[in-house]
Parts: C-alpha cells; structure tokens; sequence
C-alpha cells in the first residue's frame, strides 16, 4: 500500500493541526465516549493521518461517530485539536464523494442545513421529518414525537428570520445605567428547548438584567454546519455577532451552551486563520471588530448579578433539594475556545444551585456526553451513554438532574422514556427553572410542566409548589 507524508504537511497547511506532534498516548481514545464503536480509534486516525492514509481514514465510521464532544482536543497533551481535525476529515469526505461510514450522519446534516439556508433557522420537526423519510424509516421515534407535541416541544410550523442586507440601518441602544445585555436564544429555544427561554427571561427580569435580543438572528449553524463546512459553520455565528456588534451592546449572553460554543469557536478560528477571516468578512459584508464579549448566562449571572445579590433575591430556597448539576460537553470544553478555568469539573452552576438552597452532589458525569445529535443518527449509542449518566447521578442519590443546554435536556428528558435500564424517572431541570423557583416565579410560568418526565411530585414532596 502506498502512503504519502505528505498529507500532514497538508493537514497542517489547511487546518493548523500538525498531526505528526502525535505520539500515541491514547488519552484522546481513552476519554472518548464512543471509542467502542469506532472502526478506527482517534489514536490510530492520527496515526494513519501520518502515515498519508487518507482514502482508508475518509472512509471509516469513526469520523461520522464522532460526537464533537471535544474530549480529545481538552486532554491531548500535544494541543492537537482532534475534534478540528475530525471536522476537517468529513468535509473532505464529502468533497471527494467518499461514501460515509455511517451514511446516516451526513444525511442527517444535510436535511438540516437545508432548511437553515431556507427559513434562517433549524426547523426541528422538518428535519427529522426529513430525515426519517431519506433514512426509510417515516414513523421512527412517531410516538415520542406525538408526546413531545401535546407537552408544546415542538413546533408545528418553522421560523423565519431574514438577516438583514445594510446592517448600517441598525439602531444603535442607548447608554443607560440598567444592566443590558445582548441576547442570543438559539433557535431551540424558540421549539425543543423553548422553556429554557421562558425561564431565562422571567429569572432575568426578577434580578434585574435586560436582555436585548436581535431581530431577525439567524441559526448558529449547530452540528450539521460544522461537521459539514468550516466555512459556513463560522459564517451563521458571525453573522450574528455582526447583528450584535453594531447595537453598540459589549457584553452577550447565550443560554444554549452548544451555541455558546459555535460563537466562541467561530472567534477564535478567524483570529488564528486569517484567511479564513477575509473569507467571512468578505460573505457577510462585514469587519468584525471583536468587541462583543460572549458568556454562558451562568457565567453572566455571576459576574453582572453576583451570587450574593441573586442569595438575596430568594424567596424559596430549594432546601432539602438533592441534585447533580449537568454541564455536558460544550460550556467548558476545549478550554482554548471556551477560557473555561476548570474544564474537566467546573462548579459554576454548583456554586448558583448553592445559593438558592439546594444541595449539589459531588457525582463522576459532570461533563460525560449525552450523545448530542447521535440521538437521532445513532440512538443506540446515544442511549447506551444517556443510561450510563442518569446511572450515576441516582447512584449519588440525587432526586434530580439539572442543565444548562436544551441538546442535553432533550437527550436526558425525553430519551428517559425509552430506556429500559433506570428504576425510576428522574426529572431533569434547566438551572433557571430551579432559580426561578427561589425567586417565588410559579412552575406553569417557568414551562416546568412541559418536560416528559413529571418533576411536579418531586416538588410538591419538597413543598416547592
């Protein structure tokens, strides 16, 4: 078999990544969450990618497993940024007309980006709709669906969002002594995720932080961008960011942590690929100045609200109350990108959850990944690590579990109903629904009777409503 070492000199040159820095220590496949069913480990894709294996490693199942949960590229202790670099393989894999590993993904992430080009934003039920159909399986996941409906999870009909041409013909906001802060929902939660939003709101506006959220953004991008086109997947961020910058706002929160990723990541690949950078600017019309500071809302409830003022805001405190607080892959992780201090065990939420009176349980699955959109492609698998979470966080004797993303949610709500290894249910909360519970906000208002799996009995045992 021929090989060519040339191909990491290419590597390098295209995405930064120097894969002969690699010396197979296996951390990368020792924490990756489904190296089990990979045809190749990411060690032995580093390894054949120096080898100028190319064709073999483009055609595996690995590069389509690959959650993107960012394990990889936290833990090499080379800076090797696998998950970049598993990104850059499928997109090659595509190019080249490379029939995928698992066929599945790619499907997936093309039925989905269709309708983010069409309406602006992902249209949740089209896609899996869509998906269902291209895949042969048109009633896959029907029943759970019809659940999701009734419990208002899922849109009917899509969003539109059109981006806006002249952005010179945004309104600047006024200077003002108040707490402002840009806001950024995500299209989740305006559909799967939607009481993430309601809760956010209504928890800001009782401590006192306005959120000023753009019109007409536009999606992220998600998955199906950035295990798709770099290009793209940086482009639906900035466009936003843009949006933002020009209100003249400095500081944007966003509460879905998988957004919160693609904006960061989107910064800091046009800050080390210039020509990357030129390619954005010159689509959307835009410099970005980068002045826009972007947080998770834990992170900005902390630094703009502050845990004493939000200690004194509570009415309710949740005593009694045992829970795990759930960060899942993309708050923290890599921490390059994110600036997280403490990647692996964070305790920000922890320290929120504290405040207000419950109890946070040391547990091992803070930031284990769910499976993130292998639910849909790959559910097997994305079960086998959704049990292995809700597991250890009963394990601990938690009574519930609490998020900060509505891909998590989703996963370890609604897939509850499906597994056959946990006893009991437990419920699954956003942590602004928990805080919204302390400052004496009402469970219809914060949308807590919306998940599948009821937490009413749970509250009402702890004299919470």
């Amino acid at each position: 078999m021929a090989v060519s070492f040339q191909l990491g000199d290419e590597i390098r040159e295209r995405t930064g990544e120097n894969v002969f820095l690699c010396y197979q220590c296996g951390k990368c496949t020792a924490g990756c969450p489904v190296s089990e069913e990979m045809d190749l480990r990411p060690n032995q894709i580093i390894r054949a990618l120096q080898l100028g294996l190319e064709e073999e490693v483009l055609k595996t199942k690995t590069i389509w497993l690959c959650a993107s949960c960012e394990v990889c590229a936290t833990r090499c202790p080379q800076g090797i940024d696998i998950t970049h670099l598993m990104d850059f393989l499928r997109e090659e894999a595509l190019k080249k007309r490379i029939k995928a590993g698992i066929p599945q993904a790619p499907i997936f992430n093309q039925v989905a980006l269709k309708g983010i080009r069409k309406y602006g934003r992902l249209y949740e039920l089209g896609s899996i709709i869509g998906f269902n159909l291209r895949t042969g399986q048109p009633f896959k996941d029907a029943g759970l669906g019809v659940k999701m409906v009734f419990k208002g999870k899922i849109k009917l009909l899509p969003e539109r969002a059109r981006y806006p041409r002249d952005l010179s013909k945004i309104i600047q906001e006024p200077e003002s002594n108040t707490k402002r802060v840009a806001y950024y929902s995500g299209c989740s939660l305006h559909s799967v995720g939607e009481e993430f939003n309601l809760s956010t709101k209504l928890v800001c506006q009782k401590l006192g932080l306005e959120l000023i959220e753009p019109q007409n953004w536009v999606c992220c991008g998600s998955t199906p961008a950035h295990a798709t086109s770099q290009l793209e997947a940086t482009i639906l961020p900035l466009k936003n960011l843009a949006l933002i910058e020009k209100t003249g706002l400095k500081d944007l929160t966003l509460s879905c942590a998988l957004c919160f990723l693609r904006f960061r990541r989107a910064i800091y690949d046009i800050q080390k690929d210039f020509r990357l950078r030129e390619q954005v600017e010159k689509e959307i019309n835009y410099i970005y100045l980068n002045k826009l500071k972007v947080s998770h809302l834990i992170e900005t409830l902390m630094e703009r609200v502050g845990l004493e003022n939000i200690a004194q805001k509570v009415v309710k405190p949740l005593k009694a109350l045992k829970v795990v607080c759930y960060y899942g892959c993309f708050l923290t992780r890599p921490p390059k990108v994110t600036e997280a201090e403490h990647p692996e065990y964070p305790v920000s939420m922890d320290k929120l959850i504290d405040i207000i009176g419950a109890e946070p349980l040391d547990w091992s699955f803070k930031t284990e990944c769910c499976g993130a959109a292998l639910s849909v492609t790959q559910p097997k698998v994305a079960l086998r690590l959704i049990t292995d979470i809700l597991a250890n966080a009963q394990g601990v004797g938690a009574e519930a579990i609490v998020v900060a993303c509505p891909m998590c949610h989703a996963n370890l709500d609604t897939r509850q109903l499906q597994l056959k290894g946990i006893k009991k249910p437990i419920p699954v909360f956003y942590f602004t629904q928990l805080v919204g519970l302390a400052l004496g906000l009402n469970f219809k208002e914060l949308a807590i009777n919306r998940h599948l799996v009821s937490s009413l009995p749970l509250l009402k045992e702890h004299n919470l409503i």
